[in-house]
């Protein structure tokens, strides 16, 4: 009740009336006193009156009523019904009633069903207070109000009593701007006489740092005759939007504009809700970034870049844009997992295959520089360093040794290291080429292939599980098997299927054939 204003405090000069005789001391002035000590006896009957009793009470200037609370026990005394009634064009309309307060209820509060779903408190002070609902017509006559009646009905055997009532609202809306900012500035003295709650909020402001800037709309140029789409368009302010976003009702609107719809939601002191239904956002209704649609306003946004006087280069903050990136990923990822796993075994494969050649071609070329410019040297290399050489650089190295010494006389002597290396070649080309083909022929029987002429086995025409003639009309559904009528009522009596799956009447299903 933060926001709403306490309309029966001394200094906001309302009034009371009741026609009941009271007790010394316990009137009805006690319900509306500045002195604690008077508004702590509150109102009490004289011993021989009983209910109804009527307490009205008028305010100065018109108020939209929100919630009333009343505390109906005085030490042993106790009222136990009462009735809320409002005046609307000089009638008094009842808007809200109980019966038979239970004894462990401390006080009773009147309230719309919408404002008590939003600012529930804590489970203790819903369990002290008994909460009463205003009927659905209340809105209407407790909105510009300037009297409310308080009908005590009944009693536990004693005199009428009320020791405290408060009626928490708003200043009506048909009231001028100055005199509703003259009641808020007077409550905002009452319930902060300091100014503490101001510096506070000071304090959070510079914490949190300042508000995000406003957005920047991009607007036409006067020569342009490019159209907007309509569903780039807000759906209340008819402007291009920054920020895309779906309300709860279904309409697509900027995120600036529920922002500003908020700011005066919350002048009136209600919560943020929907701009077109007036449903107040919850963990599962609530408003929700469009992110497809924003990524097509930006790409629009830069293909028609030259019809409008300026665009910003980036419509969204880079955190934003990262989270909504790694939120395209993720999706992405999920969808593509199934389709991706099929060629993991071909693609690693694939992948050990080029790497290897790499290594062959790099170890190859090595070999062939030093044994290139050991052939033109006058001086070899020592001999402890070429028996360092392995198997492999050797056979390597034969090859290109071969090659180069072709034109001289050893010719018939390198034939035999150079024949020995080509064939261990050819051979490991062959075994890689074959191994390729087989993950290719294992990866291609994993496809499901739509177009795929299904064997003659599958294609038969489905029958009786049991008798296997086409005349079925039931399937069971706990074996998805499908059976004749006769056959339905054999099976029945033993709950079990032809396949010794136990199924019950429910399971069992008429099944239609397509034509």
């Amino acid at each position: 009740m933060s926001s709403l204003i306490n309309f029966l405090n001394p200094k906001l000069k309302p009034s009371v009336e009741c026609d009941a005789v009271c007790e010394d001391g316990y009137t009805a002035a006690n319900l509306i006193a500045d002195d604690a000590e008077q508004l702590e006896r509150g109102f009490m009957c004289f011993a021989v009156c009983k209910p109804p009793i009527e307490i009205i009470f008028d305010f100065p200037k018109a108020i939209d009523m929100k919630v009333i609370k009343l505390w109906h026990s005085s030490g042993a005394l106790r009222s136990t019904a009462f009735e809320v009634h409002g005046k609307h064009d000089g009638i008094w309309e009842r808007v809200a009633y109980v019966r038979d307060l239970p004894k462990g209820m401390d006080s009773v509060t009147f309230c719309y069903q919408s404002d008590y779903n939003s600012r529930s408190n804590t489970a203790a002070a819903q369990q002290q207070s008994e909460k009463v609902f205003f009927f659905k017509t209340a809105h209407k006559i407790l909105a510009t109000t300037n009297s409310v009646k308080i009908v005590i009905r009944a009693t536990e055997r004693c005199p009428p009593v009320l020791r405290k009532i408060q009626m928490w609202g708003l200043p009506a809306r048909c009231l001028e701007k100055a005199d509703r900012e003259l009641m808020k500035t007077i409550w905002s003295e009452i319930s902060d006489p300091y100014g503490l709650r101001d510096q506070a909020l000071q304090q959070q402001q510079q914490q949190a740092g300042q508000r995000s800037p406003s957005r920047h709309i991009p607007e036409l140029r006067e020569q342009s005759t490019l159209e907007i789409p309509e569903e780039f368009l807000d759906s209340i302010t008819w402007d291009l939007m920054i920020f895309p976003t779906v309300l709860p009702s279904g309409k697509v609107v900027d995120q600036s504009t529920i922002d500003k719809h908020s700011e005066e939601e919350a002048k009136w002191g209600r919560l943020p809700s929907d701009p077109f239904t007036g449903l107040e956002y919850t963990s599962q209704r609530k408003a929700i970034l469009n992110l497809a649609l924003k990524a097509r306003i930006e790409k629009f946004l830069m293909e028609h870049s030259e019809h409008f006087k300026s665009v910003p280069r980036s419509l969204g903050s880079s955190r934003m844009r990262r989270r909504h990136a790694s939120q395209f990923a993720s999706h992405m990822c999920h969808q593509q997992t199934s389709a991706a796993g099929t060629y993991s075994s071909l693609s690693s494969l694939a992948y050990k295959h080029q790497l290897q050649q790499r290594k062959t071609k790099s170890t190859v070329t090595a070999t062939a520089t030093s044994a290139f410019s050991g052939s033109v040297s006058p001086t070899s290399p020592p001999a402890a360093k070429r028996a360092r050489h392995s198997h492999s650089t050797y056979a390597a190295s034969a090859t290109v040794t071969a090659t180069i010494s072709s034109n001289s006389n050893n010719s018939s002597a390198d034939q035999t290291p150079t024949s020995s290396s080509t064939s261990a070649t050819t051979t490991e080309a062959s075994n890689n080429t074959s191994s390729i083909d087989q993950a290719i022929q294992q990866a291609l029987q994993k496809i499901t292939r739509f177009t795929q002429v299904l064997p003659l086995q599958q294609q038969q025409p489905p029958s009786c599980i049991n008798c296997r003639s086409g005349q079925f009309a039931y399937e069971i559904r706990t074996c998805r098997h499908l059976v004749c009528r006769e056959c339905l009522v054999m099976l029945s009596t033993a709950q079990q299927c032809v396949c010794k799956v136990a199924f019950c009447g429910g399971d069992v299903e008429r099944y239609h054939k397509l034509p």
